[in-house]
């Protein structure tokens, strides 16, 4: 079925607390016009997580469970105003409303139910809608599993459980950004028919290595360009974190605290203000609806990358075409990707 150009995407945010994850929340908010957007989970990852002191689990770079309804705040400042240049913006208060915290204790924790994995278990039941929903999935998919394990459980035996799971398979997508904790693997798709697009390349372009990208494709990337965007246009965009930028986000490790002067002096290749990362926004800007009509088929391309169709429900991104700049295709050469001529 192809998408008509005034329909939105419907979608469903799960999110671990990283920067880049910040970042994309942030502009995601600047775009949630383009999108019906039906909840924001905050979730854990391999990289992320809040602990358990019951378990004797420790937090690993956990950032707390704020900030997420704190950008919310900071949108609802400059609403008003996004109102004037585009209609369908989400109200923030809305967007509170939908929010929830899911499985966070540890990586690829899914055995307890949480009130994000049981928000989502509620949407996918309830759910009458027949566009397509996109989880966007930036951090780990362990409150996904959560959910519809629960699902499992309660209807696996019962008669109408072969029609529960179909329509939930038929009409949920994930875009997964990496693989960033087991339980896709380990539950999931041997469970699950749900179909996949997972991301495990094309986000470096906007990624932590994008310097060791094409410069062609990343100029604008550098401190002079975003010192100039992010520093002229208000208070919103005052919370989206640069390099060296002086930021300070509590619970991350000192090492990863890119925004404070050490990080520069242990990392010459950056100078302050150069963009850090926005990893997860492919999974959004593969959503925008611009005509291309990647997602009625991966495999044209689009915004968030071009995909390779691997099984009736795995595409990954390994569809990388020739680079007009390097005069050749990453599948040829593998230096395409860090050329910098």
């Amino acid at each position: 079925m192809i998408k008509q150009l005034n329909e939105k995407a419907r979608t469903i945010i799960t999110t671990d607390g990283e920067v880049d994850d910040m970042n994309s929340f942030l502009r995601y908010l600047l775009y949630s016009n383009e999108f019906d957007t039906e909840g924001i989970i905050l979730t854990s990852s391999v990289y992320h997580y809040a602990g358990d002191d019951e378990k004797g689990i420790k937090p690993e770079r956990w950032t707390g469970e704020k900030w997420i309804p704190y950008l919310i705040s900071e949108y609802g400042k400059v609403y008003d105003h996004l109102k004037v240049h585009g209609e369908g913006y989400p109200t923030p208060e809305y967007l509170q409303s939908i929010y929830h915290v899911g499985n966070i204790s540890f990586k690829g924790e899914y055995e307890q139910e949480t009130d994000g994995s049981r928000f989502l278990e509620n949407y996918l039941l309830e759910d009458t809608d027949e566009r397509p929903l996109y989880i966007q999935t930036w951090g780990g998919t362990n409150t996904t599993a959560r959910a519809l394990r629960s699902i499992e459980e309660k209807y696996g035996h019962s008669p109408e459980w072969s029609t529960i799971k179909k329509r939930i398979e038929e009409k949920v997508v994930m875009y997964i950004i990496l693989d960033q904790d087991d339980t896709y693997s380990e539950y999931i798709a041997k469970k699950w028919h749900i179909k996949v697009i997972n991301d495990k390349f094309n986000f470096w372009y906007f990624a932590y290595l994008w310097k060791y990208t094409n410069y062609n494709l990343t100029r604008k990337l550098n401190h002079d360009w975003q010192k100039k965007l992010v520093n002229n246009f208000g208070s919103f965009l005052a919370n989206y974190a640069l390099i060296g930028d002086g930021r300070v986000i509590d619970g991350e490790n000192e090492d990863e605290q890119r925004g404070i002067d050490s990080y520069l002096e242990k990392n010459p290749e950056y100078e302050r203000f150069d963009f850090i990362s926005e990893g997860d926004s492919p999974s959004f800007f593969y959503l925008i609806n611009n005509g291309l009509r990647n997602s009625s088929d991966p495999t044209f391309g689009g915004w968030g990358g071009r995909f390779v169709e691997k099984s009736s429900t795995l595409y990954t991104n390994e569809a990388l075409d020739f680079n007009p700049y390097t005069k050749c295709s990453y599948t040829e050469n593998p230096d395409c990707f860090i050329s910098r001529a």
